[in-house]
């Protein structure tokens, strides 16, 4: 007989949500699965020493997200949560609650729902707050809970951009001037202070993210200088001089990107992170910022990386056919380690990637461990490292190891104890998935016994390596084909990559043209070296042989090295000679 669940009452589920709410925020972002008992552990100690909130201590840590602390708030409170990213305020209810003081509480009006002002705060508990907007509103209120970050941005775009319009704002930072003083009778913070009055520098910093976009730069560098601000952007790998602004506008930019990304206004000695998500030009864009104290004042970097699912798709990486097979052939088995290797900027985490994209299915258990997260990949466990709460890549990846993973990603291989756990992992039946840095594909074996790990357990472990670098692409419409002169041929033969013999080598050429801004070059692509360990390549390594022994040997077996890649891809019009030189000379 088969036996049957009763479907409960109300009143019964009603008292599983009571006894939800009873819980502790601790105990109940344990049971959620977000925080470990031991972080709670570490971060308990610091509340007992700054008094801070549970919560506020977690997310300072980089252990939990502001949006999964709000919504536990919320479920312990009872209270609904609101999206503010997805369900973004009305900017018409604006007027509803004096602007110093949504600043100061952080909290916000966001529409009017049955005749109730609904009103996004932070923080349920804060019955000081929840008293105060009963006796400002007149009329019934009814709260919801959201997230700080995307509060704050909405705070920012609601009370000084919703009058801009943002396509059509033309500003003159030179004939511009910021207003930092007010009236003492105002009760407003010190951010609010540096913000009084400053259309024109929100313009300016919306102006500039656009233009960033619009010109595909993948940083943004905003330096204080004596005179004023210098702007530069880097745009397929190369800086260069982009806009600037008069000295009036150097605290009133530097204060609008730190509040939009959350960073401490205040605090102008000591650099800081943040980070930001915001759709520009209709493109959805993570922003991360760091600030670096400078003579001048405060210097930032802005990141920009575009949530565009076509780079996390192996196919549009760029690698040659016979490469792909080969690289697709290694990270498709059950067990062992793959590495991609190459400077910093080489588009390594891309290649990662695509790679636990292209092995994402609901039957494999897939986990990270990065620092930072750089792109967020649905039906995927992604950690991030937090030095200061002692959750490092090692301690990270053996936690990851007691979460039952079928592959791990680690963001980086940087010591030797986590270099011992990943090859164990790897020898356990696990995929794991890492980066390391190394000038090419062999001599990553050799960094690997330098780091301390023993021989065989490089040989067990290693798959694959790949390695590879970024060099920009030649602009289709302005390309021309053409053949190598006399002395590039004798380059080419000194690179070995034509024999002695030859007199012709189809060559193409970089020119310039509106779309390229005069560069000859549009994007970028990657150039690669698939190295897929074998007996002898393993034998080498045991014997710890030097890295040009075993490329030999990698070569042999049918691995195209970085030049040969580049070069096949100049031949291809991809690229061209001058950019293969300026890369791999």
């Amino acid at each position: 007989m088969t036996d049957l669940i009763p479907t409960p009452t109300e009143e019964e589920t009603a008292g599983v949500h009571s006894d939800r709410r009873r819980l502790t925020l601790g105990a109940q972002l344990i049971a959620a699965g977000l925080v470990t008992g031991e972080q709670v552990e570490v971060a308990l100690v610091e509340q007992r020493r700054t008094g801070q909130r549970l919560g506020e201590i977690l997310v300072t840590q980089d252990v939990l997200f502001e949006e999964d602390l709000a919504r536990t708030l919320a479920e312990i409170s009872g209270m609904p949560y609101q999206d503010l990213n997805l369900d973004p305020p009305d900017p018409t209810v604006f007027a509803a609650l004096p602007e110093a003081f949504c600043r100061r509480r952080t909290v916000l009006p966001v529409r009017l729902t049955n005749g109730a002002l609904v009103i996004a705060i932070t923080d349920p508990r804060d019955i000081q707050t929840l008293d105060d907007l009963r006796t400002l509103v007149t009329g019934p209120i009814r709260p919801v809970v959201a997230a700080p970050g995307p509060l704050r941005q909405a705070l920012e775009s609601g009370y000084y951009s919703r009058l801009i319009d943002e396509e059509d704002v033309a500003v003159d930072p030179a004939s511009e001037s910021l207003p930092t003083t007010v009236s003492p009778e105002e009760d407003v913070s010190d951010a609010v202070r540096v913000r009084q009055n400053q259309e024109p520098i929100v313009a300016f910093v919306n102006q500039l993210l656009k233009r960033a976009v619009d010109e595909r730069a993948s940083d943004v560098h905003i330096e204080p200088t004596e005179d004023g601000l210098r702007i530069r952007f880097r745009v397929d790998g190369m800086l260069h001089d982009s806009m600037s602004a008069s000295a009036s506008f150097r605290l009133g930019v530097v204060s609008r990107i730190k509040i939009m990304t959350d960073m401490d206004i205040s605090q102008h000695r000591r650099p800081q992170d943040g980070r930001m998500s915001m759709t520009i030009r209709g493109l959805a864009v993570d922003i991360r910022v760091a600030s670096l104290p400078t003579s001048y004042g405060e210097a930032l970097v802005l990141r920009l990386l575009r949530r565009d699912h076509r780079l996390l798709e192996i196919d549009a990486l760029g690698f040659l056919p016979e490469s792909l097979r080969r690289f697709q052939k290694s990270f498709q088995k059950a067990w062992g380690m793959v590495l991609v290797t190459g400077p910093t900027g080489s588009g390594k985490s891309t290649t990662l990637y695509a790679t636990i994209n292209e092995l994402n299915v609901p039957s494999r258990n897939t986990i990270t461990v990065e620092d930072p997260i750089e792109y967020r990949i649905a039906g995927i466990k992604q950690t991030q490292v937090n030095a200061k709460a002692g959750y490092t890549f090692a301690s990270g990846l053996r936690a990851a190891l007691r979460a039952d993973p079928d592959i791990i990603l680690i963001g980086e291989i940087r010591d030797l104890e986590t270099a011992r756990i990943a090859t164990e992992a790897a020898l356990t039946g696990h995929l794991v998935l890492s980066t390391l840095h190394a000038n090419d594909a062999a001599s990553s074996t050799t960094r690997l016994l330098d780091m301390g790990l023993g021989p065989y357990l490089v040989t067990s472990a290693l798959e694959c390596v790949v390695a590879q670098r970024l060099v920009r692409r030649l602009c289709g419409r302005c390309k021309s084909a053409d053949e190598a002169s006399r002395e590039e041929l004798l380059e080419l033969e000194e690179m070995a990559l034509v024999d002695g013999g030859t007199t012709k080598a189809p060559l193409y050429r970089a020119n310039g043209c509106e779309q390229c801004a005069r560069s000859g070059y549009l994007g970028r692509l990657a150039i690669h070296e698939v190295m897929v360990m074998n007996d002898e390549l393993r034998m080498l390594v045991l014997q710890r042989a030097p890295a040009e022994d075993i490329a030999r040997v990698a070569v042999s077996d049918g691995m195209q090295t970085l030049r040969q890649d580049a070069f096949a891809k100049v031949q291809e019009g991809q690229t061209s000679f001058d950019e293969l030189k300026r890369v791999l000379v």
